[in-house]
């Protein structure tokens, strides 16, 4: 993981998110080879990682039979994955979720029966530990953004290299949000609309389930949807990093959220942070 500087760069959910793609943002970023991305989340890289030496155990679902064997023949090459199911629908994908409990599901977005933001919707609010992974071609940005808000690791183009492939499984496995940087900026600017209509309709700061959080969550929430690391929230409110740790699961916890890109798209959704904010 390249370290953070001491304050973020932008703001906002271009810090957050769209300058995490681009290697130099004020979030935890890791990059592999083939140009991918990896946005640290509050789930399980504050927890450390898994580090299990079990191999990653992955569904995939895909309404397109040559995609879904053209996937398990990458993965099932490396030593540490083993495809232990494959689905031609959502519904289809959602039920093998349930029944296999793998470690990852990689999920298309537009299928029959039910599509991929309704499936990964499904596995994230049924199965905490089930990380979904979207795979996605150009032009589905706001389809990523909703699969995103509805709890979805991340996304990555259908054509990305093998390595970045391998390496996103991996990643998403040990709790790592996926950005493709290909299209990460574009979903970005779904993003954008998707929050700023949400504001509009809801009213600034008018989210009920914030009234849950302490003063001192609330302001480790804006400060984290502005970009800023859990260490650099550490500077600048005099706090150890491991409590501002714990600060960030309780707010997950709290708001029903599954990982730091959805707490980010909440405080854009309540209207506690607007584009171009700063840190």
């Amino acid at each position: 993981m390249h370290p953070v500087g001491a304050g973020p760069a932008g703001g906002g959910i271009g810090s957050a998110l769209t300058e995490a793609a681009a290697g130099v943002g004020a979030v935890n970023v890791g990059a592999v080879r083939g140009g991918g991305t990896f946005l640290a989340d509050a789930a399980s890289t504050d927890a450390g990682g898994s580090g299990a030496a079990t191999p990653i155990r992955v569904v995939v679902v895909d309404d397109q039979a040559m995609i879904r064997l053209g996937l398990r023949m990458i993965l099932d090459n490396e030593p540490d994955i083993e495809v232990v199911g494959e689905a031609g629908d959502g519904r289809a994908g959602a039920a093998m979720a349930r029944a296999l409990r793998p470690d990852v599901v990689l999920m298309d977005i537009r299928m029959p029966r039910m599509d991929g933001i309704e499936a990964a919707a499904t596995i994230v609010r049924e199965l905490a530990d089930v990380q979904v992974l979207i795979l996605t071609t150009f032009g589905e940005d706001e389809y990523v953004a909703q699969a995103l808000r509805a709890g979805a690791a991340g996304f990555l183009l259908k054509d990305a290299d093998p390595d970045l492939l391998v390496a996103a499984v991996r990643q998403v496995r040990d709790g790592n949000a996926v950005l493709d940087p290909a299209v990460t900026r574009a979903v970005v600017r779904s993003y954008v609309a998707l929050a700023e209509r949400a504001s509009d309709a809801v009213g600034q700061g008018k989210d009920a389930e914030l009234d849950a959080l302490t003063p001192r969550e609330r302001e480790i929430l804006l400060a984290v949807a502005r970009g800023w690391s859990n260490q650099q929230v550490g500077q600048q409110l005099h706090l150890s990093e491991a409590t501002v740790k714990s600060h960030v699961r309780s707010i997950l916890t709290k708001l029903g959220l599954a990982n730091r890109v959805q707490l980010v798209i909440r405080a854009y959704e309540a209207g506690l942070v607007r584009p171009g904010d700063g840190g």
